[in-house]
């Protein structure tokens, strides 16, 4: 397997290390090729699963100016414009591109707009009216004696199944 790795070029000597990366992981000896990190289609060229698919630039079409001579001026696409093969995320529908804001930028438009909301809810808590009218009070410890007591349940003898036994009976 080395010789045959030697005398082999560059690409058929990455294949080859790619197929026999299993063997390389199980084995402890020195002389086994160790087979190092996979590269991208991008840095190895043409992906071969495309076959004779076109090599489109890669770039967004959230980039294009906006223009009504664009066959579809919302996609900014022309009629039968080859495709990228990863089209889903150089579209406009895409997560959108933010080249031009830097990260304190964004940090600070974050804070500036959680403390105007902030202020927003101090000031309406601080100029709500009062309640127009006194809240309810009642005699005698809010009728707690009348009312049943303070410990009394909602229904007496709720568990007993007394309570509701005016259902018509069949």
């Amino acid at each position: 397997m080395a010789s045959l790795l030697r005398s082999a070029g560059p690409a058929a000597r990455q294949a080859l290390a790619v197929s026999a990366s299993p063997l390389a992981a199980s084995s402890s000896s020195s002389s086994v090729l160790r087979t190092a990190a996979l590269h991208t289609s991008r840095a190895l060229g043409k992906d071969p699963q495309l076959g004779d698919y076109p090599d489109v630039a890669y770039s967004s079409r959230q980039l294009r100016k906006s223009s009504p001579k664009w066959f579809d001026p919302q996609e900014k696409a022309n009629y039968a414009e080859t495709l990228h093969e990863q089209e889903d995320v150089l579209s406009v529908w895409a997560p959108d591109l933010h080249q031009n804001v830097k990260p304190t930028s964004a940090l600070f438009q974050l804070l500036l707009a959680a403390g105007a909301a902030s202020l927003f809810a101090s000031i309406i808590y601080a100029t709500r009216p009062s309640l127009p009218a006194m809240p309810r009070s009642y005699p005698r410890d809010g009728l707690a004696e009348e009312l049943g007591g303070p410990q009394v349940a909602a229904y007496t003898g709720a568990e007993a199944g007394e309570v509701g036994e005016e259902v018509a009976e069949e």
